[in-house]
């Protein structure tokens, strides 16, 4: 009827005084009153007003995520739509409604997927099955909820599906009425839901973790199976076998542990597991089989840092150190356990306190936004972020171990140096990756006879329109060595224009890839830098001096913003009306924007939040924010109150430029 509605019945109908009080009555009232439950007959200018308003309806509520039709059985041509954007509001209106009289459709507007629902039964089966997606992927439905709770749920309506089903046996009607118009489909979008894919560290390619914003997540095989589900918020997770239900995890933990521990805990587990074989869903013989291979070659490579023999009242001084500043007790390592410890480990030069550090559980590098843990069965576990700031983790193995050669007790245990993997691992850690071309030209460069050799990659990690080209200069010793001594940089644009620069490469403070991008696109990067005033290394934020010409090397002069000028980035950040979903991502906000990223963040601006990016300007000891598109909101006028605290120190230092 609604294709028969006349230009005036669209246009001066619905200024009439009959039609405004036929559907202020209808919009005041439930469908069930309304109807009458069903037995309300209605004239011919009343269906002609409901016609009017169904298709005036339909300019507000297009673009919601599920469509309700509700037909009554006298009035059949005339459905009541309602329209729900999530999961709950659907499913709360859905569980009041009483089916003796109706007939439920309801539409997925993103998944084109269609249900009819005409009795309990169905409505029942529905809400069970929508409550067992919650146990794989939380929606709104299920906020707050724990695992065991959203299980009860589950449980509870596909008991009452089966109470409703043995009702409708005993009458012989048919329980399902569902049309997919797009085959396999979940009801619920994954569209809304962010998920982040990140390969797993110590399993072989194809095993992923899929991680969702909202702390929960599973370990997913090369098949597209999901193992050891885990919801961080409450703690919870599932094995891939025995009675496989919501379990704490304070049942192997003794108190709450971070993500990256339990994917340690989980990828460990799933390699014990896979010789039997014993999980649901199995694996298949080719994912069982490169997991058995793939222990074989970690087993070869692994790395155990054990026969420390710490005592109890060591761990207890050194526990009262860390927690009261001093201690009665005496916390120091004898001389067999502190060479126990490696002097390197993952490029990084241990010190003595770094040493005690890891050695009592916990070793941080913040100024590389990275830690390392030493674990119950004395493996160490690197946490780290990679270039899209998700957390990452890997167990360090003998390619990341050098002890001194004055400890030959030690070094009887270690494996022969590999140069080659070192180099394959150096180029992995300055993010130029470890595809298999970039692996084939070291190996081609190594057997050359040539002195000197380069390796060409690119990056695309640059702002839209903008490309890196990267050169890796390669020398050889008299006596065999190979080592990689610097990189060149060039950075095109959309017109074609180019700057470039030299990075060398060192064990002290070497760029990465990303951080080399960042400086070419003119945002600072903090690093540790030698202060020429005091001949030492310590943090500071550098960025490539354009305004000045180049040296006689062909590089850039750089910007050096050091300790005492002041910039706290933590404090930046509290001054710029940052909001943070989760507390733990302002930590990894600040990393972020100290390593040069633009980051995507959210902040307060007129009295609005909105979605945008942030670059740290170091020398104005601000942010610079950005909407979406990378257009400039703020300007570089000081934060207020920082320029206050910091005036002092500015007076007092100078910016330098040097080279390098």
């Amino acid at each position: 009827m609604e294709n028969e509605l006349t230009w005036i019945d669209r246009n001066i109908t619905p200024r009439t005084g009959a039609y405004k009080n036929f559907v202020k009555e209808m919009e005041s009232m439930s469908p069930e009153h309304f109807f009458r439950d069903g037995e309300r007959t209605f004239t011919d200018r009343e269906k002609k007003f409901m016609a009017i308003h169904q298709s005036k309806g339909k300019e507000f509520i297009q673009g919601s995520n599920f469509t309700l039709k509700t037909f009554f059985n006298s009035n059949q041509d005339f459905p009541i739509e309602d329209k729900f954007n999530t999961p709950a509001e659907l499913v709360r209106f859905i569980e009041k409604q009483q089916l003796n009289n109706k007939l439920l459709i309801l539409q997925n507007n993103r998944e084109s997927t269609e249900i009819a629902i005409s009795n309990e039964s169905i409505k029942q089966k529905f809400l069970s099955d929508l409550w067992a997606q919650e146990l794989e992927k939380k929606t709104d439905l299920s906020s707050g909820l724990t695992y065991t709770q959203i299980d009860e749920k589950q449980a509870h309506h596909y008991r009452n599906y089966e109470v409703e089903t043995a009702k409708l046996s005993l009458k012989g009607v048919h329980q399902i009425e569902m049309t997919d118009l797009e085959e396999n489909a979940d009801f619920f979008s994954d569209e809304g839901f962010e998920e982040n894919l990140i390969p797993a560290s110590n399993l072989p390619d194809g095993w992923t973790w899929n991680d969702y914003d909202d702390g929960s997540g599973s370990l997913k095989s090369p098949s597209g199976h999901k193992y050891y589900s885990y919801d961080m918020q409450t703690q919870e997770y599932t094995l891939p076998y025995g009675r496989r239900e919501w379990t704490g995890m304070r049942d192997f933990y003794d108190a709450p542990k971070s993500l990256n521990e339990f994917k340690s805990y989980v990828e460990n587990d799933l390699k014990a597991k896979a010789v039997q074989n014993n999980l649901n869903p199995k694996l298949s013989e080719e994912e069982k089989n490169d997991i058995l291979n793939y222990r074989i070659f970690m087993k070869e490579n692994e790395f155990i840092l054990e026969n420390l023999q710490i005592t109890a009242n060591q761990r207890k001084a050194y526990s009262e150190k860390m927690e009261f500043g001093t201690t009665d007790g005496d916390y120091s390592f004898t001389k067999a356990q502190m060479d126990t410890i490696p002097n390197v480990i993952d490029g990084h030069t241990l010190s003595k306190n770094d040493k005690y550090e890891l050695a009592f559980g916990l070793l941080e590098k913040q100024l590389y936004g990275e830690s390392y843990e030493l674990l119950d069965n004395g493996e160490i576990l690197k946490n780290y972020l990679d270039e899209n700031v998700f957390s990452r983790h890997r167990i360090l193995t003998m390619n990341d171990i050098k002890f001194n050669n004055q400890n030959p007790n030690i070094m009887e245990t270690q494996k022969e140096f590999d140069q080659v993997q070192y180099l394959k691992d150096q180029m992995k850690y300055l993010g130029f990756g470890e595809d298999k071309k970039l692996h084939k030209d070291l190996g081609e460069g190594i057997k050359s006879a040539k002195q000197e050799f380069e390796i060409k990659t690119t990056s695309d990690k640059t702002l839209p329109g903008n490309k890196v080209d990267f050169s890796l200069k390669f020398n050889k010793t008299e006596s065999g060595g190979v080592f990689l001594n610097s990189y060149n940089a060039t950075l095109k644009n959309e017109k074609n224009e180019s700057i470039s620069h030299q990075f060398y490469v060192s064990k002290e403070n070497t760029f990465t890839a990303k951080e080399a991008v960042n400086l070419l696109e003119g945002r600072a990067v903090k690093i540790e830098f030698t202060n020429p005033k005091t001949a030492q290394l310590e943090p500071a934020f550098v960025k490539l001096n354009f305004d000045e010409p180049k040296t006689e090397k062909g590089n850039y002069n750089f910007q050096n913003f050091y300790k005492n000028y002041g910039v706290d980035t933590a404090q930046i950040i509290e001054k710029s009306n940052l909001i943070f979903d989760k507390p733990e991502w302002k930590e990894s906000t600040i990393k972020s924007l100290e390593k040069g990223n633009v980051v995507k963040v959210k902040f307060e601006l007129d009295d609005k939040v909105l979605e945008g990016k942030a670059v740290l300007n170091p020398q104005y000891k601000n942010l610079n924010l950005y909407d979406s598109d990378m257009n400039r909101i703020n300007t570089n006028k000081p934060l207020e109150g920082l320029e206050q605290d910091n005036k002092h120190e500015k007076n007092n230092v100078k910016e330098h430029s040097i080279k390098r």
